[in-house]
């Protein structure tokens, strides 16, 4: 009874860990213009012509924000993650159904998903993005799946739920899709040099994906982007492809070197063990160097484009997931001793990061779920004052396991505008956290100066105008003075703010 519950108890626990943070989340960025986009199909159709190709991200993302749910927003997030790592775990196995290897592989990519991420904060906890770079690779994913059963099974039966998720994944993004039209003529080609014979399903596949490819790359919208390149465009093609060679493609390989580092130990422990060794097939090694390869491919490919952002290696990613997912599952199915217990501890180690790189992303973004309440108050102040503009202090993050935890910071003042109903929304950068004017102490100083303190050394004045001495304040009995008048300070419409880093305890009073 407690063995058939704990594969549940684990994919809800993967599950719930991306909610909770999701959960601290605000929608940004660009989660407020695809929220005016709306859902109606006139409008779709007009971004589609002027913007952009991405129709399955975008109608999804603007689908799930349509919602104004944050229930909906975690739950959405928390189900694509854990489908994708699932669709991981289970492709060298081409079968759904869980068993006892599961146990540990399905941890091992979740881990490895979350500690290797190229930009964690824009591809799984941006609405936006992970609409465009986890929702579509989840399809990718789904489709790799299907046709690795198809192929290695040879199946013949025409599937309705397959042609749609051809043309869904080669509907994804500009890095993968030319590889799932690839991968699907690949599939045709592979089936005749066998069988000397072409499967209908696969040809039918294959042109499904096509077209999705071609819907997504030739939209109109795209074109006109591009016109707008020419620092990029303007360049001779070899041009192009040797400074995205040389200048970009290895910074972003290396955004994901722990994923490297856990495919390295589990060849490592392949190779170092010659009883291991001689139970794992070539076609594992087939799978998980060609899979690779792909996804070098996938950033290859993208000396197309003239931005080449974090968050788009997520599609390399996936592919060395999948190298990682044949490797880890031809080492376990050889059920042996030294296999087992070799990749039980690359779990574990995986699990250690993972349990660090949590526990700071948690509390970085219940910190920023709590600045969110700040912003919306002096966006309310702003409008109750009938200001059509005005600035927003912007997200001020704490420390993370690399830069990639946190979400962008893209900030449009006029979409944000929109969204308030006004007509710009500036937004200022700030180096201290000013969370504590929403959870901690209110302190009125003055008449036009009122402080927030809290216990753990957090002190915040604003002013109506600009301060001529630094505060006096005391804290659990004791007198203490800051050195500095505006050592960490901001003007924010008609305010300033100042920030103290005091001694933690009991602020008891706070004097100018």
């Amino acid at each position: 009874m407690l063995k058939s519950l704990f594969k549940p108890l684990m994919l809800l626990l993967a599950g719930f860990a991306i909610f909770l943070i999701e959960w601290y989340t605000p929608i940004h960025s660009d989660d407020y213009r695809y929220y005016l986009l709306g859902i109606s199909l006139d409008s779709h159709y007009h971004h589609y012509m002027t913007w952009s190709g991405r129709i399955i991200a975008d109608y999804a993302s603007a689908l799930i924000l349509a919602s104004e749910s944050q229930t909906v927003y975690s739950l959405s997030t928390a189900f694509v993650t854990v489908a994708f790592c699932y669709f991981i775990t289970k492709t060298p196995d081409g079968t759904l159904r869980w068993n006892k290897n599961d146990y540990v592989l399905f941890p091992l990519i979740f881990f490895t998903y979350w500690i290797s991420n190229p930009n964690l904060g824009q591809t799984t906890f941006w609405l936006v993005g992970a609409a465009n770079y986890l929702w579509t690779n989840l399809f990718v994913a789904a489709w790799l799946f299907f046709m690795h059963a198809i192929v290695t099974r040879d199946v013949k039966k025409i599937s309705p739920l397959m042609v749609v998720l051809s043309f869904m994944a080669g509907c994804s993004n500009e890095s993968v899709s030319p590889f799932v039209s690839l991968l699907s003529v690949l599939a045709i080609c592979y089936a005749f040099w066998r069988t000397k014979t072409v499967p209908v399903n696969r040809v039918i596949y294959s042109l499904s994906a096509i077209l999705g490819s071609c819907v997504l790359i030739l939209s109109p919208g795209n074109f006109i982007r591009a016109s707008g390149k020419e620092f990029w465009y303007g360049k001779p093609l070899f041009e192009r492809i040797f400074i995205h060679l040389t200048e970009r493609t290895h910074n972003h390989l290396a955004l994901i070197w722990i994923s490297y580092v856990v495919l390295f130990l589990l060849v490592m422990l392949v190779v170092f063990n010659k009883p291991l060794r001689a139970k794992i097939t070539q076609s594992t090694w087939f799978f998980a160097a060609f899979t690779v390869l792909v996804g070098i491919g996938t950033s290859v490919i993208m000396f197309a484009s003239p931005s080449y952002p974090d968050r788009v290696m997520n599609g390399t990613f996936m592919f060395i997931l999948l190298a990682v997912s044949f490797i880890a599952t031809a080492i376990l199915k050889a059920n042996t001793k030294a296999g087992k217990y070799g990749v039980s501890a690359i779990v574990v180690l995986c699990a250690i990061v993972f349990g660090w790189s949590y526990s700071l992303m948690y509390k970085a973004y219940k910190m920023v779920a709590v600045q969110e309440v700040v912003r919306q108050q002096v966006i309310a102040q702003e409008i109750a004052d009938g200001k059509r503009n005005f600035t927003i202090p912007e997200y001020y993050f704490s420390k993370l396991q690399n830069s990639g935890g946190h979400f962008g910071f893209f900030h449009d003042p006029a979409v944000y505008g929109e969204y308030y109903g006004v007509d710009n929304v500036y937004r200022l950068k700030l180096d201290f956290d000013y969370s504590v004017i929403a959870r901690g102490t209110a302190y009125p100083v003055t008449d036009t100066v009122t402080a927030w303190a809290d216990s753990a050394g957090n002190v915040l004045l604003v002013s109506k105008a600009p301060l001529s001495a630094p505060p006096a304040m005391t804290i659990d009995g004791k007198s203490w003075t800051p050195k500095s008048l505006t050592r960490k300070s901001a003007h924010i419409n008609d305010s300033w703010w100042y920030y103290y880093a005091v001694p933690a305890g009991k602020v008891d009073n706070i004097t100018l």
